[in-house]
């Protein structure tokens, strides 16, 4: 199970100061679990093998038609199904049995779609649009050129079967296309919100599709589920939504997620959107930014090293692999450092962040260590789960209802406002 480790913020509050808090988060863990019509994750006590054996036939459909799987849209799930596929198979997605999986209707660029579109020219492939009630501007966009694309490329009624939706069970415009086009479709649980969980099945088919064993992936959630359910200070995601929120109360307003895995990148951009989306809210909470260890620490030390400005760190840590690599020896030392002969990158990196976090310390900045255990999907089903029961905790000791829906972004309503009153670009 993850391990919360806190003992290094007592340089910006006490015990006492953090034990008030308990009948706040034990609070927010009733209204999360406990209330009339909550329904947090509920799916992972379901008997989900008739759903597993759909996505495994619509895996083994794609695997044995296409060369990639591209999937739009830019909401949570998508993010953290990105986010474990960087973290078991690597940043460039290696292949383990199954087909390359790439991501669109995240950005407006069209530098990135004619990249795209040149790599889809020669190959075949399978579009999967994942939404909620409807979509961002930016997949909408993506999945309008991705379409046309498969009809040009299968003609109109080959293009359905390779389209394939997950989205909310009654409404919305993915909704609408599912069943007017008739193509495949799953059900996105709805909860929180409308926010998406990574544990759902608009993320599982991704992994399922690039060979990840999503069923370790659902075990350790749902294992970790039940052993989180404890309602005191034994469990790690009440320790670390505490600490969070005592030190927002505390006065800090940002918290730095350093990761020393490169692999960990989009990882952090998901917990930065789960945290961003959840746990601040009209102007209360921690400002969620992500850091990469080594590159960033010099950065860091310049914002952290005396503790002046409001911010915290949290360091977030993998197991090392069994087979550890040493540092190779030099023979004419240019740099002087062969008496790191015999010394591992494992161990070299923890003297880092051990560097790291006494400095911290030393300049009174308060920090939190979460140690994940090793890079194994059922070892990344348990941190998926903490850190959306963490977020979600911190955002019921802000008094906000995640169950209640949530207005329109007003960026979005502007946007929408002035594309319907401007006329279409002309060429020329």
């Amino acid at each position: 199970m993850v391990n919360v480790d806190i003992s290094n913020i007592w340089c910006s509050v006490s015990l006492p100061d953090l034990l008030t808090l308990e009948p706040s988060v034990s609070g927010a863990h009733a209204a999360l679990m406990d209330a009339g019509g909550a329904s947090f994750l509920s799916w992972l006590d379901d008997d989900s093998a008739d759903l597993l054996a759909r996505l495994s036939e619509t895996a083994d459909r794609v695997r044995d038609q296409a060369a990639y799987l591209v999937v739009v849209g830019d909401g949570s799930a998508v993010l953290g199904a990105r986010a474990l596929l960087e973290l078991l198979l690597g940043r460039d997605h290696a292949l383990r049995g199954g087909v390359r999986v790439l991501f669109a209707g995240s950005d407006l660029s069209t530098h990135a779609w004619k990249r795209l579109d040149a790599l889809l020219e020669q190959n075949d492939f399978y579009v999967h649009a994942v939404g909620r009630d409807g979509m961002s501007l930016q997949s909408a966009a993506a999945l309008r050129a991705l379409r046309w694309t498969l009809e040009r490329r299968y003609g109109m009624e080959r293009a359905k079967e390779h389209l394939i939706v997950t989205t909310d069970p009654s409404r919305g415009a993915l909704r609408q296309l599912s069943v007017q086009e008739g193509c495949t479709a799953f059900n996105l649980p709805r909860t929180l919100a409308g926010h998406e969980s990574v544990l759902a099945p608009g993320a599982l088919l991704c992994l399922m599709t690039a060979g990840v064993d999503v069923k370790a992936i659902l075990a350790g959630a749902a294992g970790t589920r039940k052993e989180l359910e404890i309602r005191s200070f034994e469990n790690p995601a009440w320790l670390y939504a505490a600490a969070r929120i005592i030190l927002a109360k505390r006065g800090k307003r940002a918290e730095y997620l350093c990761a020393a895995e490169p692999d960990a990148w989009t990882l952090c951009r998901w917990w930065q959107d789960l945290f961003g989306s959840r746990a601040c809210w009209k102007g209360k909470g921690l400002l969620p930014v992500a850091a990469e260890l080594p590159g960033d620490l010099q950065q860091l030390h310049g914002l952290l090293s005396d503790g002046k400005l409001p911010l915290m760190q949290t360091f977030l840590r993998f197991a090392p692999p069994p087979q550890r690599q040493q540092v190779s020896m030099d023979l004419h030392d240019f740099d002087n450092l062969n008496c790191l002969n015999g010394y591992t990158l494992d161990f070299l990196q923890e003297q880092t962040i051990a560097g790291a976090l006494q400095a911290g310390q030393d300049g009174g900045v308060p920090m939190v260590t979460v140690d994940c255990g090793r890079l194994e999907e059922a070892v990344l089903g348990e941190l998926m789960y903490f850190f959306e029961l963490s977020s979600s905790l911190c955002a019921g000791m802000l008094k906000r209802n995640l169950y209640a829906e949530e207005p329109p972004a007003r960026f979005a309503e502007a946007a929408s406002q002035l594309l319907g009153r401007l006329p279409p670009e002309k060429e020329g």
